[in-house]
């Protein structure tokens, strides 16, 4: 923006290039308007959501890789929950219908464990909509599980599943971007 644009926000008149800024948003063409500007109630606004602003960014540049793994993970479950929600589709394991249970019983239940294949957390084929009861209670109830997946994907994805060793060294930019993926699958998929 070129100086000769920039007005005080307080008073309107065209203020010099040397002007003061307040977070790259306002110039005023004195302190005293600055003062004044930050003591009403549009300036407090102003000043908060500058503030907040700020701090978002100090806490983004804070975050470790778990950090992001974890907030992957969290957007991948919530995606294969939304889409067997949306299929019709009951717990993997038992069967049950995800609309008899109240209280958002459901978890994002993995076939090969995330302890145990982590390289694996965010395959499709290897997460599915399963009841608390079978996914935490019963540690995954993995035989029926098991059976119930060959129904649904066929044998040979099944075996390739469990054979699958290849190991997969993520990023934090990737886990980024597999958290935005599954974000816009999700409001995809529930705008449908």
């Amino acid at each position: 923006m070129k100086s000769t644009n920039r007005r005080c926000a307080q008073c309107r008149k065209k203020v010099p290039a040397e002007s003061a800024v307040i977070g790259g948003l306002r110039s005023f063409c004195s302190v005293e308007h600055l003062l004044e500007f930050t003591r009403s109630d549009r300036g407090k606004k102003v000043v908060k959501q500058a503030v907040r602003r700020e701090t978002k960014k100090a806490k983004e540049r804070l975050k470790t890789k778990s950090d992001y793994r974890r907030e992957a993970q969290a957007a991948f479950n919530a995606y294969v929950r939304g889409r067997d929600e949306i299929a019709g589709r009951g717990c993997i394991s038992c069967g049950i219908p995800s609309k008899t249970v109240h209280g958002g019983a459901f978890d994002a239940g993995h076939y090969r464990s995330r302890g145990s294949a982590p390289h694996l957390a965010f395959h499709l084929w290897n997460c599915h909509l399963q009841c608390v009861k079978c996914n935490r209670y019963l540690s995954g109830n993995v035989a029926d599980y098991r059976i119930n997946l060959i129904k649904r994907l066929g044998i040979e994805r099944v075996e390739q599943l469990e054979s699958d060793n290849r190991p997969r060294n993520y990023t934090a930019d990737d886990y980024q971007r597999i958290k935005r993926i599954f974000m816009r699958r999700l409001r995809a998929i529930k705008l449908k």
